[in-house]
């Protein structure tokens, strides 16, 4: 990585440390395709691989704060993303004694801190709590588009309505899930809702 490139991502983590959802969302959309490639070939699971993503930038984003101290953003967040992918490997095959010798070979650092964990769960809780909270058509929208995975003209026959509507009810959705987010004391991208349900 060259310089120009180093100093273009310290510049967006700088921005993300200041609250910037734009280079947020940016650093989000440049990183997603080659940390899939990383996590797969460690854990070899689509599903696995989605979780492990939504959580390096869920992390990333809570501890924004910090960012700005960080010296190469590349190495940080596949550093990240590598540990988490190693953790989750490592509750698979704790028992196989291939992991151990696998283990002395490559140490993986310690997991994050309980407050960490906590707060990421915390989060999650909350948007589940807002969803709870939408209109019930709305809510309907919203989990046949993010947690079935319909894009919105499948919503649109599924619910005989105009795809318009879908769109329009998702995006008051995510602005209600926001805001209550922002009500508890979590300031989150809308991106990161997105990705987080």
């Amino acid at each position: 990585m060259d310089n120009s490139q180093i100093n273009t991502e310290k510049e967006l983590f700088s921005r993300i440390a200041q609250g910037d959802e734009e280079a947020f969302n940016t650093l989000f959309h440049r990183y997603v395709p080659r940390l899939h490639t990383l996590i797969m070939k460690i854990t070899r699971s689509e599903g696995v691989a989605k979780d492990i993503i939504q959580e390096v930038f869920l992390y990333l984003w809570i501890d924004r704060e910090s960012l700005a101290e960080v010296d190469v953003p590349q190495n940080w967040i596949f550093k990240m993303a590598y540990n988490r992918s190693y953790t989750w490997l490592s509750k698979q095959v704790s028992r196989n004694q291939k992991y151990n010798e696998f283990k002395l070979q490559n140490p993986v650092e310690g997991e994050d801190s309980l407050e960490n964990t906590v707060s990421l769960h915390e989060t999650a809780r909350l948007i589940q709590e807002a969803t709870s909270l939408l209109p019930e058509q709305a809510r309907r929208i919203f989990q046949l588009s993010r947690e079935t995975g319909l894009k919105a003209a499948e919503v649109a026959d599924q619910l005989n309505i105009s795809v318009q509507t879908v769109r329009n009810s998702l995006v008051r959705s995510v602005k209600f899930i926001k805001d209550y987010l922002t009500q508890h004391g979590i300031l989150l991208p809308a991106l990161l809702i997105l990705i987080i349900l």
